[in-house]
């Protein structure tokens, strides 16, 4: 019997730091001997605490009224808050409102999403390279170009967006983060002739298309892993009361697996749609995204030389 590698594959956390702790006690839990972060690491919205008098702070947290000391009480809240992806902001009473109004607020977001990422990287380092476990990871569509500073600099794992990577002796895995475009006009989005362009750029230097790991953040499209609600002036569509769903996956993604036929496609970024799907010869996998409470979906894959021998969705 070959030499089997098996791959954890999670994405979207979106700044949830419960789940990148999660993803990177992962490797541990079920044996892993490679980590791969598919993208969208940086949360989506900042949190305000104001100080009031007393020593207390005050904020209105997913429909709940906090009034917290400082020290401890404080930090667990910080914690709360992190650990559901957002980004806790201590500020003085009308600071928030000052800061938009002077054009700042966008800065400051940025300033705390580069201090998380830095602080997940210490962590990955301290736990990870002791057990020289591999990690590899991307941005996503919704991450500032700027992380990429910090991923390129990281002190363990490799930014693996646009190389072609070696996952073992027999596997090459190619990697993009960036989606098709969206209605939201996110941070990193390609026309679908750019984001051919750019996977072709990358299937072109492998040496076995056949043994290839496609890491691309959109899923293929009309492949059951990019079905998203129906908008409409971004307002979710119903018909008879149910949610209308629609794919919106990418057809340079499907055109590229189609034509090349990898051993593996790993993807996210439609949150709603986790499953496991073939494309001719091709396991496509999207494990979805349930950061906002804290819960990690993932996806265990092992390969040997030739086949996937075995996968699953996995969640905790």
């Amino acid at each position: 019997m070959g030499k089997k590698t098996k791959v954890y594959f999670a994405t979207d956390l979106h700044g949830s730091s419960k789940c990148f702790r999660k993803f990177i006690n992962a490797g541990g839990v079920y044996g892993a001997d490679v980590l791969v972060l598919g993208g969208d690491v940086a949360g989506k919205a900042l949190q305000t605490i104001v100080r009031q008098p007393g020593d207390r702070w005050t904020c209105e947290f997913i429909g709940t009224r906090y009034d917290v000391a400082d020290g401890a009480e404080l930090e667990a809240l910080e914690k709360l808050i992190a650990d559901h992806g957002y980004y806790p902001y201590r500020a003085e009473p009308g600071e928030l409102d000052a800061l938009v109004a002077s054009g700042e607020i966008d800065a400051v977001f940025e300033r705390l999403m580069n201090e998380r990422l830095e602080g997940w990287l210490a962590l990955a380092d301290g736990r990870l390279r002791p057990a020289g476990r591999r990690l590899f990871l991307m941005l996503g569509n919704d991450d500032p170009v700027s992380l990429r500073t910090l991923l390129d600099a990281a002190p363990w794992g490799v930014h693996a967006e646009g190389k072609v990577i070696a996952l073992d002796d027999d596997h090459e895995m190619i990697s993009w983060g960036f989606s098709n475009v969206t209605p939201w006009h996110s941070h990193r989005e390609q026309t679908e002739e750019q984001l051919a362009a750019s996977l072709a750029t990358m299937a072109g230097k492998v040496r076995d298309p056949a043994r290839t790991v496609v890491n691309a953040h959109v899923p293929p499209y009309g492949s059951g892993l990019d079905d998203a609600p129906v908008l409409q002036d971004l307002q979710v569509q119903t018909q008879l009361g149910q949610v209308k769903f629609a794919p919106v996956g990418s057809t340079a993604v499907l055109d590229l697996i189609q034509a090349m036929q990898p051993l593996l496609g790993l993807h996210g970024h439609i949150h709603e749609a986790s499953g496991i799907k073939r494309i001719g010869r091709t396991i496509v996998i999207n494990p979805g995204s349930d950061y906002s409470t804290g819960t990690l979906n993932g996806a265990l894959i092992t390969l040997e030389r030739d086949k996937v021998a075995a996968h699953q969705l996995v969640r905790g």
